[in-house]
C-alpha cells in the first residue's frame, strides 16, 4: 500500500512554538527566515520566573525543615538577642527544641530599667496551622519557677489612660506556673497557677483554675473589652483556712469574694470594688470562736492623681498572716474610711481634691515583731488631703502600758513639712523580746524648710532596773541635726544603753544615687568615742577623697569584763564559740591623706596622682598580757588555757609600700613559743601582692628541756601573690617564694640547715572543683639521730631504755611537682657517725617521780632516797653501713624503700609500692589501690627490742623475717614467715625472768599463724618459808617450768559485722612454769589460758594452778612511798598525749572492743601457798573464780575463799595460834569478807584476837571464851593469867592497848589520823590500883582557842569530857562534866 499523503484538511501546528514537522518525502523548500528577537526575550523571562519559584519553594522547604529542627529554637532565641532594644537583655541557657513545635528552655532572664523577670523550666508548644487563619494557638506554657522584681525608683511619670487594647490576631494560650513570685516590696508569692487566657477579636478572657497564696486557694474570671470603652468585669473566689491562735480545735474556713466592674477606656473610667470575708456555712464553730470577717466597697479612677475616690472596710478577727505570707499574726477589729468629708458633697474629692481618712483600728493579738506579732494594741487616726497637703491632726498608736502621739503636715517639695510624735512610757520589750523593759518618754521632730531637713530626738527611760538576761536595755536617746544638699550634719549624738555609752558629732557628705549607681559616702568629719564595760574607743578625724587626717585610740582594760558585756547581749551568747579572755590590751593608729588613692589601686591599681593624697596609716598593737581558754574538741578533755605574753605589732605605710614587724610569746601548759619578724610588702595592682620576710626567729621550747627548739631565717624570702581571670571567667592563683635558706637547732646539740629553691603553688579550676599545683624542691644536712628522742620529748635517759645510743647524722632532699601529674623524689640517708646498741640484758632502771604538781626533788615525800643511774649494760657499736628511706612517685605510683645495712645490728630492707587516684583537683590513696612489696630483716639479739615493751620491762631475741605484701589498701595481704629465736622477757621489779624462748609464724594473706612459740622460767633464788606453817617443799623444779603455745590472728576492713575486723585465738599452756623469781615473791604455775577475739568481743579462758608459792611481804615499818608517788620509767615529768582520732573516710582495722571483754579465770592456790609477813606465817588454801563482763573500766566479779591452813600470828611477844582463817569473796576484789580468830596457846581460858566485817571496813575486837570484860580479855591475852596489878604487867598492858589502837601497830597517830583527832593517849594507872584504872583519853582542837578531851577507864560504862577555852594568855577556863562535873578558872604563872 502506498504511504498516505497530507492533505490540506490533516491538522496542522502552526504555533510557533510547536512548528510543523519536516515531511520527508517532501521536495527540499528554503530556509525560513530567523524569528524575531521578541519572542527570544519572553522565552527567557518565562524560564527565569519558573526557576525564582523553584528556588522560592526550596528555601522555603529549607526553613520548614530548619524550623523543625532542635537547634532552631535556641538560635531564634539568640537573634532575638540581638534585636531588642538597648536598655533590654534577654539571657537563655539549656534551649532544646524547634520553632515548629515548640521546646523547652532551662533559663530565661529578661531585664529591662524597671523590671526583671527570671523563669526557670519552662516548657512551651504551639500549632504552626491556625497562623494561617490569623490565631495563636499555643499548647500548654508550663513554667516551674518564675520571679519578677522590679529594679529602679518608681518613675513620676503620670500613666496616659488606655483608649483601646487590641490584637491583631487571635490568642489561645492555656498556663501553668508552679511557683511564682514578686519580690516586691512587699514580696508576694503563688504557688500552683493555673489558667486559661484568650483574645476573640473584640474581648480578652482570663480565668484562672486555681492558685494557691498563704493560707488561701483561689480562682478569677476576668473579661476586658478590647475596644472603648473597655468594659471590665472580674470576679474573684477564694477559700482560706485559717488556724485558732491558742487552741487545738479545728482549723476555721472563711470564704472570699470580690467583683470589679466598670470600665478603663479614658479620663473619666471608673471602677466600682465589692469584697468581703465571711465564715463558711459549712464550718461549725466552737463556743467562744470568732471567724475572720471584712467587707469592702470603694470606687476607684484608675487615671487620676489620687486614683481612690471613696472606700468604707469593716472587719473583725482579721489576721493578715492568713492572707499575706510576710505579715504578721494578728486578731484585727475595726473600720476604715476614705473619700470627701462629712461636711463636703460627695463630688468634692474629685472636683476639688479634698480627701480624708479615717481609721480605728483594735488588736487583740498584740506580741513583739520577732514573735511574728503586730506590736500594737490599738490605733485611732485621722488624715486629711486638700489636693495640695496632707495634714494628720491626730493619731494615736498605743502598745501595751505606752503609747505614741503623731501630727503633722506634708505637701510636695519645696513646700515645707514638719511631722511631731510624743513618747509616753513605751516599753521596748513590747516591740522585741530581745529588749529590756522600760518606760520610755520624749519626744521626736522633724522638719523640712526648702531643702533642708532637721530633726531633733531626745527619748530617756524612766526606769533604772537591771535588765533581764540575754535582753538590751535602752536608756536614752538624744540625736540633734540636720540633713539637706547631700549632708548630714550631727550636732550631738548621744546612746546610753545597757552600761554602754556611744557619743557622735560631725559631718557626713553623700553623693547621691544615679540610675546605675547607689548612693555612697564621700567625706567623714568628726569625732566618734564607745565606751562597754572592760574597753573604750575613740575616733577623731576627717576621710574625704583627696585629704584627710585622724587618730584612732582602742584600750582593753579587762577582757573578761568586756567578754561577759558581749555575751550578755541579745543574740551574741555564742560570740566566742566558748572561749574565755583575761588580760588587757590597745591599739593606737593613725591615719593620713584621702580615700581616693586607695580605691584607684583597688580598681585599676593605676599609681594615684599627687593630688589623691596616698593614704598612709600607722597602727601600733600591744598585748602585754593575755590569757585566753579555748575550748576542747572533745568535751570530755578539759580546755586548753594559752597565754600571750609581751605581744607587740607594728604597721606602716600605705597599700603599695607597707612594712609589719611583730614580736611576743605564746605559751600553752609546759610549752612556749615565742615569734619575731618583719615583714615589707604591698599591692602592685589589684591583682598582684608582694611581700617580702626580712627576718624571722621561731622558737618552741619545753619546760623539760633546757634550750628551745629555733626556727631562723638566714636570707630573705620574696613572696608574691597573683590572682588572675581565666578564659572561663574563673578565678585562678599564683604564689611564687623566692629561694631562701634556714637552720634548725634544738635542745640538744646538733644544727640543721635547710635550703630551698624557689617554691611555686597555683590553684585554677572553678572553686567547687579547683585543680592545684605544688612545686618546691630542695636539702636538708645535719639531722642527728638524737634529734629523734628530742622531738618526742622522752629526756635524754631514754636512750638507754631503747637500748640505742650513739651519733648518727642524716642528710636528705626533695623534689616535688605535684599537680595533674605526679612526681615525688624524697630521700634522708646517713651521712655520717655510728650507733652503739645493747648486746646483753638490760638492767632494769627504778626511777621515783612524782605525780602531783612539783619542781624539784622536794616533791618527794618521806626521807630521801637516791636515784640509782640506769646502766647501759653491754653494748657494741653497729657498725652502720647504710641506713636510707626513699619515697618516689611517678604518675600514679608511689614507691617506698627502707634500708638498713650494719655490721652488728644485722640487715633490713623493706619495698612497697601503691597507686593515688586523682580527686578534686588533689589526689587521694583510693581503698581499692593496689599494694605490693616485701620486708627482709635478719636482726641479731641486741636490746632495742625494748622499744616495744611496757616501761621497766625488757625484751630480748633475735629476728628473721621474709614477707611480700599484695592485695589493697582496704584488704592487704602477706606471705612470709617470722622467726625469733633466744627470746628472754624480763622485768626485775615484778620479779618476771622468762628466757630461752622461741617464735615461729607464717603469713598467708590476712593471716598469722603462729606455730611455735615457747619460753622457759627463770632458776631465781632459792627462797623458802621454813617451819610447820611454811613450803611444804624445800624448792621449786630447777628447770624452771615451761609455757608454750599456738595461735592465729586474722584482719580485715572494720565493719559491723566483724567489730574492729581483727579475729585472734591463742591457747597456750603453763607446766611448772617459775612466773616471779624474785627473793621475796615465787610463784611457780600451772595450767591453760585461751585468748580470743571474734566479733569485736575479747574472750580470756584460764584455769591455773599454783605449784609453789614463797611470798615474804614486808615488814610494816619499813619505810613505804607517799600516796603521791609513783614508779615510772621516764626520767622527766610528761604530760601524757591526747589520743589521735581514727580517721573517718575509711574503717581501719584496730584492736577494740565494741563489747565488753568476757572473762572467767579459776585460780587455784594449791596445797604449797606460803605467806610470810606482819608477824603472820601460814599457808593459804582456796579457789577464787574471777569473772568480767563489763568492760576495762570496772573491776571484775571475784567469788570464792581463801583459808588459813596451820596459820601463826606473833603479836605483843605472844604467839597465837588462827584457829579460824576465812577470806570470802563475793563481788569486788577490793572488799572481801573477813572472819579470822586468833587463840593464846597453852592457856586455861579461850582468848584472843577476833576480826569481822570487810576489808575497808574491819572490826577489831577482843575474845574469850568464857565472855569477861575486856581488861580481862587483854590480860590474858597479853599475860596469859587474870588482870595484871601494876608494875611491869601494867607497862605491858599499856603497850598492847597503843598497838591495838594504833594503825597497823605503827603508833597511836593512825587512829587519831582516821578519826580526825589530834590526840589518842593512854595514862597508867596510880600506884595501888589495878590495871583497870588505866585511861584513855581523846583530844580535838577546835579553834585556835578551843581545845576538848574524853578521858575514860577502861573498865567505866561513863567517862569525862573536858573542854578548855583559853580567855587570856595566861587565864584558861576547864569545864567539865560526866562521872563528876565542875567549871574552873586556871591562872597560869611562867617562872623563868
Amino acid at each position: 500500500m502506498p504511504p498516505i499523503q497530507p492533505t490540506p484538511s490533516t491538522l496542522s501546528m502552526s504555533h510557533p512554538e510547536f512548528p510543523t514537522p519536516p515531511d520527508p518525502f517532501a521536495p527540499a523548500q528554503p530556509a525560513p527566515p530567523p524569528p524575531p528577537r521578541r519572542s527570544r526575550v519572553w522565552r527567557f523571562l518565562i524560564w527565569g520566573v519558573i526557576d525564582l519559584l523553584a528556588l522560592a519553594l526550596v528555601l522555603a522547604g529549607a526553613f520548614w525543615w530548619w524550623t523543625g529542627s532542635d537547634q532552631s529554637l535556641a538560635t531564634s532565641l539568640a537573634q532575638v538577642q540581638r534585636f531588642l532594644p538597648a536598655d533590654q537583655t534577654l539571657a537563655t541557657r539549656d534551649v532544646k527544641g524547634s520553632l515548629r513545635h515548640g521546646g523547652h528552655i532551662g533559663g530565661l532572664r529578661w531585664t529591662s530599667p524597671g523590671m526583671a523577670v527570671d523563669v526557670e523550666g519552662l516548657d512551651i508548644g504551639w500549632q504552626v496551622r491556625p497562623l494561617f487563619g490569623r490565631e495563636v494557638k499555643l499548647g500548654e506554657i508550663h513554667a516551674r519557677s518564675v520571679v519578677i522584681e522590679a529594679l529602679g525608683p518608681p518613675s513620676d511619670t503620670p500613666t496616659e489612660p488606655l483608649q483601646a487594647l487590641l490584637l491583631p490576631v487571635q490568642v489561645d494560650a492555656p498556663f501553668r506556673v508552679d511557683d511564682l513570685r514578686w519580690v516586691g516590696p512587699p514580696p508576694l508569692q503563688a504557688t500552683a497557677l493555673a489558667g486559661h487566657y484568650r483574645f476573640d477579636g473584640t474581648h480578652h478572657k482570663l480565668s484562672i483554675d486555681g492558685v494557691d497564696i498563704a493560707d488561701g486557694h483561689y480562682s478569677a474570671t476576668v473579661q476586658l473589652q478590647g475596644a472603648a470603652p473597655m468594659a471590665l468585669n472580674a470576679t474573684l473566689d477564694g477559700r482560706i483556712t485559717t488556724p485558732v491562735p491558742g487552741s487545738n480545735n479545728a482549723p476555721l474556713s472563711v470564704v472570699a469574694q470580690a467583683t470589679v466592674e466598670g470600665t478603663l477606656a479614658g479620663a473619666d473610667a471608673r471602677l466600682q470594688v465589692k469584697a468581703q470575708l465571711q465564715p463558711d456555712p459549712a464550718t461549725e464553730l466552737a463556743k467562744g470562736q470568732q471567724a475572720m470577717q471584712a467587707q469592702l466597697q470603694a470606687e476607684i479612677a484608675p487615671w487620676a492623681p489620687q486614683p481612690l475616690v471613696q472606700a468604707q472596710a469593716a472587719f473583725s478577727a482579721l489576721n493578715l498572716a492568713q492572707l499575706w505570707p510576710q505579715a504578721p499574726v494578728t486578731r484585727l477589729d475595726g473600720t476604715v474610711t476614705a473619700g470627701a468629708p462629712p461636711s463636703a458633697p460627695p463630688s468634692a474629692t474629685e472636683a476639688s481634691g479634698v480627701w480624708q481618712i479615717e481609721a480605728s483600728i483594735r488588736n487583740s493579738l498584740p506580741g513583739p515583731w520577732d514573735t511574728n506579732r503586730l506590736p500594737l494594741d490599738q490605733l485611732a487616726a485621722q488624715a486629711l488631703f486638700d489636693g495640695t497637703t496632707w495634714t494628720v491632726p491626730r493619731a494615736t498608736l498605743r502598745t501595751g502600758p505606752g503609747e505614741v502621739a503623731l501630727q503633722g503636715s506634708w505637701s510636695p517639695a519645696p513646700a515645707p513639712w514638719q511631722a511631731n510624735a510624743t513618747v509616753r512610757k513605751l516599753s521596748p520589750a513590747t516591740l522585741h523580746t530581745q529588749l529590756a523593759p522600760a518606760a520610755l518618754s520624749g519626744t521626736a521632730k522633724a522638719s523640712q524648710a526648702g531643702d533642708m531637713l532637721a530633726f531633733d530626738v531626745a527619748i530617756n527611760s524612766a526606769t533604772k532596773a537591771s535588765a533581764p538576761p540575754r535582753t538590751l536595755r535602752l536608756d536614752s536617746v538624744v540625736a540633734q541635726g540636720q540633713w539637706g544638699r547631700d549632708i548630714l550634719t550631727l550636732k550631738n549624738l548621744r546612746i546610753l544603753a545597757d552600761q554602754a555609752q556611744v557619743q557622735a558629732q560631725g559631718q557626713v557628705t553623700t553623693t547621691a544615687a544615679t540610675a546605675t549607681t547607689a548612693a555612697s559616702v564621700a567625706a567623714v568629719t568628726g569625732q566618734l568615742s564607745a565606751t562597754v564595760p572592760g574597753a573604750q574607743a575613740r575616733l577623731d578625724g576627717t576621710m574625704a577623697p583627696t585629704q584627710g587626717a585622724g587618730t584612732l585610740d582602742v584600750t582593753l582594760a579587762d577582757a573578761g569584763k568586756a567578754q561577759r558585756w558581749v555575751e550578755s547581749l541579745p543574740g551574741l551568747a555564742g560570740s566566742f564559740s566558748g572561749a574565755s579572755l583575761q588580760g588587757d590590751a590597745s591599739l593606737k593608729g593613725s591615719w593620713q591623706g584621702g580615700w581616693q588613692s586607695v580605691q584607684m589601686r583597688l580598681q585599676d591599681g593605676k599609681t594615684p596622682p599627687a593630688s589623691a593624697g596616698t593614704l598612709t596609716v600607722q597602727a601600733n598593737l600591744s598585748v602585754p598580757k593575755l590569757n585566753l581558754q579555748l575550748p576542747p574538741a572533745d568535751p570530755k578533755q578539759d580546755k586548753t588555757s594559752v597565754q600571750l605574753r609581751g605581744v607587740r605589732a607594728e604597721l606602716a605605710g600605705h597599700l603599695a609600700q607597707a612594712s609589719l614587724t611583730a614580736k611576743g610569746e605564746a605559751l600553752s601548759g609546759t610549752q612556749t613559743i615565742r615569734l619575731q619578724t618583719r615583714l615589707d610588702g604591698g599591692m602592685d595592682n589589684p591583682d598582684q601582692w608582694r611581700a617580702t620576710i626580712a627576718s624571722l626567729q621561731l622558737q618552741l621550747q619545753d619546760a623539760p628541756q633546757s634550750s628551745p627548739w629555733t626556727l631562723q631565717l638566714d636570707s630573705p624570702t620574696n613572696v608574691t601573690v597573683h590572682n588572675t581571670l581565666s578564659a572561663a571567667g574563673t578565678p585562678d592563683m599564683n604564689v611564687q617564694a623566692s629561694a631562701s635558706t634556714a637552720s634548725l637547732t634544738g635542745p640538744v646539740p646538733g644544727k640543721v640547715q635547710l635550703a630551698w629553691e624557689p617554691l611555686r603553688y597555683s590553684r585554677t579550676g572553678p572553686a567547687d572543683a579547683p585543680r592545684h599545683r605544688l612545686q618546691t624542691k630542695g636539702q636538708l644536712q645535719g639531722l642527728p639521730i638524737t634529734w629523734a628522742q628530742a622531738l618526742a620529748n622522752i629526756g635524754d635517759t631514754a636512750a638507754s631504755n631503747f637500748g640505742v645510743t650513739g651519733n648518727l647524722v642524716f642528710g636528705g632532699n626533695w623534689d616535688i611537682d605535684v599537680g595533674d601529674s605526679l612526681r615525688v623524689h624524697a630521700q634522708l640517708a646517713r651521712t655520717s657517725g655510728d650507733v652503739q646498741v645493747q648486746t646483753g640484758d638490760i638492767p632494769n632502771p627504778t626511777v621515783i617521780t612524782s605525780s602531783g604538781a612539783s619542781t624539784g626533788p622536794a616533791a618527794l615525800t618521806g626521807s630521801p632516797r637516791p636515784v640509782v643511774p640506769v646502766p647501759l649494760g653491754p653494748t657494741t657499736s653497729a657498725g652502720v653501713r647504710q641506713a636510707r628511706l626513699t619515697l618516689d612517685a611517678t604518675d600514679k605510683t608511689v614507691r617506698a624503700q627502707l634500708i638498713w645495712d650494719s655490721a652488728n645490728a644485722g640487715q633490713a630492707q623493706a619495698d612497697a609500692s601503691t597507686q593515688l587516684t586523682p580527686n578534686g583537683g588533689g589526689w587521694q590513696w583510693a581503698p581499692d589501690a593496689p599494694l605490693s612489696g616485701k620486708v627482709q630483716a635478719n636482726l641479731p639479739s641486741i636490746g632495742a627490742w625494748s622499744v616495744l615493751a611496757p616501761p621497766g620491762w625488757r625484751v630480748q631475741g633475735t629476728l628473721n623475717a621474709n614477707a611480700q605484701l599484695s592485695g589493697t589498701r582496704d584488704a592487704p595481704r602477706w606471705a612470709g614467715t617470722l622467726a625469733a629465736d633466744n627470746l628472754a622477757i624480763r622485768s626485775v621489779v615484778d620479779g618476771v625472768d622468762l628466757q630461752n624462748g622461741r617464735l615461729r609464724a607464717s603469713l598467708n594473706g590476712q593471716r598469722i599463724d603462729i606455730t611455735d612459740f615457747t619460753l622457759r622460767g627463770g632458776t631465781g633464788s632459792s627462797t623458802r618459808i621454813s617451819g610447820f606453817s611454811g613450803n611444804r617443799t624445800s624448792d621449786a623444779p630447777g628447770d624452771g617450768g615451761l609455757l608454750s603455745g599456738r595461735g592465729f590472728a586474722t584482719w580485715g576492713a572494720a565493719g559491723a559485722a566483724t567489730g574492729s575486723g581483727i579475729r585472734m585465738e591463742f591457747n597456750a599452756e603453763a607446766k611448772a612454769l617459775r612466773a616471779m623469781v624474785r627473793s621475796d615473791r615465787q610463784v611457780t604455775l600451772s595450767g591453760t589460758m585461751q585468748a580470743r577475739l571474734n566479733d569485736g568481743q575479747f574472750t580470756l579462758r584460764a584455769n591455773l594452778k599454783t605449784d609453789r608459792a614463797a611470798i615474804i611481804l614486808p615488814d610494816e615499818s619499813a619505810p613505804q612511798l607517799g600516796k603521791d608517788v609513783v614508779v615510772r620509767s621516764a626520767s622527766h615529768t610528761k604530760p601524757a598525749p591526747a589520743p589521735a582520732a581514727a580517721p573517718t573516710d575509711q574503717p581501719v582495722a584496730r584492736v577494740q572492743t565494741p563489747k565488753p571483754p568476757d572473762v572467767a579465770i579459776t585460780f587455784n592456790l594449791g596445797n604449797d601457798f606460803a605467806v610470810q609477813g606482819h608477824g603472820v606465817t601460814t599457808r593459804l588454801t582456796g579457789e577464787l573464780d574471777i569473772r568480767s563482763t563489763q568492760g576495762l573500766g570496772s573491776p571484775p566479779r571475784v567469788t570464792g575463799e581463801i583459808r588459813t591452813d596451820n596459820g601463826k600470828y606473833r603479836a605483843y611477844g605472844q604467839q597465837l595460834d588462827i584457829e579460824t582463817g576465812v577470806v570470802r569473796f563475793n563481788g569486788t576484789l577490793e572488799n572481801p569478807s573477813i572472819d579470822v580468830l586468833a587463840l593464846r596457846p597453852n592457856i586455861s581460858v579461850r582468848a584472843g584476837v577476833q576480826i569481822t566485817g570487810t576489808a575497808q571496813s574491819p572490826r577489831v575486837r577482843l575474845y574469850s571464851d568464857p565472855v569477861m570484860p575486856d581488861a580481862e580479855k587483854l590480860s590474858w591475852v597479853v599475860l596469859g593469867h587474870s588482870t595484871a596489878n601494876g608494875g611491869a604487867e601494867a607497862a605491858l598492858l599499856q603497850q598492847a592497848a597503843l598497838s591495838l589502837l594504833g594503825r597497823r601497830g605503827v603508833g597511836p597517830g593512825g587512829v587519831a589520823n582516821r578519826l580526825g583527832l589530834d590526840e589518842v593517849g593512854f595514862r597508867a594507872p596510880a600506884d595501888g590500883e589495878s590495871a583497870s584504872g588505866a585511861v584513855l583519853t581523846f583530844g580535838k582542837r577546835f579553834s585556835q582557842r578551843m581545845y576538848v578531851t574524853y578521858e575514860s577507864t577502861l573498865t567505866s560504862a561513863l567517862g569525862t569530857l573536858f573542854i578548855f577555852y583559853d580567855l587570856t594568855r595566861n587565864l584558861t577556863l576547864r569545864a567539865q562534866t560526866g562521872s563528876r562535873s565542875a567549871v574552873d578558872l586556871i591562872y597560869t604563872v611562867n617562872f623563868d
